[in-house]
């Protein structure tokens, strides 16, 4: 019996692979060349984009920076005898930060940096008299940190600036002639660099790349009218070079994109066309959906988001919720908070001269504020707190000086 041959032709996926056609870093590779500044330890844009790229990772980096810094703020009283004058000035220079929006929003826009790219920077302004007067919002991958450790270059649309320390030293620059302004820095510590921070989602890239490809194959299927791979079987033949040009042109050309290609086979015997479908679409479907999650868990693992802050309600009840909630703010966002805190109180102090009163952001839900303020009148009943230690505490001044005030 002759042995019977079988041809395969693969249409399509056989071009060359396409390359990126972004443009390098050419605008910092001098600065990194002369010394001037330290190279980031992984590309700050392409950080970036993954957040505009992933859904899981977007939702986790909103939901991180709105309980951190986005339920905004309060001053609380520090001593015995905290002057109300200073708590105006807080509440002035914080409450009209700059003229297009709120402190708030600065610090989210600040954090949504740090949580995507490991850096967030605040810009410090000062008035004639060198108050502070005014914060703003600097993008993170628009900046380097100096080597020489004194301050920070901002490099924007082929224009250079240069910043310096919280409280560095008020040289003019050589330049501008003008003395630069200060940025207050706040990063996600790795042992890789002392000068930047990368973010959590760093262990998780493979994840989002992998979702991010999922996703791409999903959306060629439909691209290919949701028909799944088939194979085109000739029997009975030899398919001419012509008539395998035209199959191939026609498949290039109407079915697009590089997943889901078609397969052409040549098979002696009689000629014959039939369809093949190659695959099983539920079990392609069970798999897609397996990897799909899986990539989703593997990123809130690394933010250490519970699901249902991002509304993944799967296996959710009302009791491992609370507890998700409760290990979500004491874990993550209380730390992060107090972190912020200690760089905003010691400005405050510092720089604006003020240790009576210190930042605090809010971040507890009204069944936390019933059970503090339960606890709270239990203490005071038991002569453990004072109504002015209380009322310090959610910062308000003591009920003399408010008496006062309003006489």
């Amino acid at each position: 019996m002759d042995e019977m041959l079988i041809k395969a032709h693969v249409v399509g996926g056989g071009e060359r692979r396409g390359k990126s056609q972004q443009l390098p870093e050419e605008s910092w590779r001098q600065s990194y060349a002369d010394g001037e500044v330290v190279e980031p330890p992984y590309s700050l844009t392409a950080l970036a984009e993954l957040y505009e790229i992933n859904s899981t990772h977007k939702a986790c980096v909103d939901a991180k920076t709105t309980n951190i810094v986005g339920l905004g703020y309060r001053f609380v009283a520090v001593g015995d005898h905290p002057r109300e004058a200073a708590r105006r000035r807080l509440e002035r220079v914080f409450g009209s930060c700059n003229p297009s929006m709120t402190f708030t929003e600065v610090m989210r826009m600040v954090w949504t940096d740090v949580e995507t790219v490991g850096n967030g920077y605040v810009e410090v302004t000062r008035d004639g008299a060198g108050e502070v007067d005014g914060f703003y919002h600097v993008p993170a991958t628009t900046v380097r940190v100096r080597t020489d450790g004194r301050g920070f270059v901002q490099i924007r649309d082929g224009r250079k600036r240069m910043f310096r320390n919280l409280g560095g030293e008020a040289a003019a620059d050589a330049e501008t002639g003008e003395v630069p302004n200060e940025i207050l820095h706040f990063r996600k510590y790795t042992p890789q660099s002392s000068y930047y921070g990368v973010p959590d989602v760093l262990p998780a890239v493979s994840a989002v790349a992998g979702d991010r490809a999922a996703a791409e194959y999903n959306v060629s299927f439909f691209e290919h009218n949701a028909v799944p791979r088939m194979a085109v079987i000739v029997e009975g033949g030899q398919m001419s070079k012509e008539l395998l040009r035209q199959i191939r042109r026609f498949m290039e050309s109407e079915i697009k994109g590089q997943a889901h290609k078609t397969l052409v086979l040549e098979v002696p015997g009689d000629e014959k066309l039939r369809l093949e479908r190659l695959t099983s679409s539920e079990q392609d479907d069970a798999g897609f959906l397996d990897f799909r999650k899986a990539n989703r868990d593997e990123i809130l693992m690394v933010h250490r988001v519970p699901p249902g802050k991002i509304t993944i309600v799967e296996n959710a009840n009302l009791a491992n919720s609370k507890d998700q909630d409760k290990t979500f703010r004491e874990q993550v966002v209380r730390p992060e908070q107090r972190r912020v805190e200690f760089q905003l109180n010691r400005m405050i102090r510092e720089q604006m001269g003020i240790a009576d009163w210190e930042f605090r952001f809010r971040e507890m839900d009204l069944s936390e504020e019933l059970q503090q303020a339960e606890i709270a009148r239990i203490y005071a009943e038991i002569g453990v707190w004072s109504a002015d230690e209380i009322r310090a505490k959610q910062g308000l001044q003591p009920l003399a000086a408010e008496a006062a005030e309003d006489a």
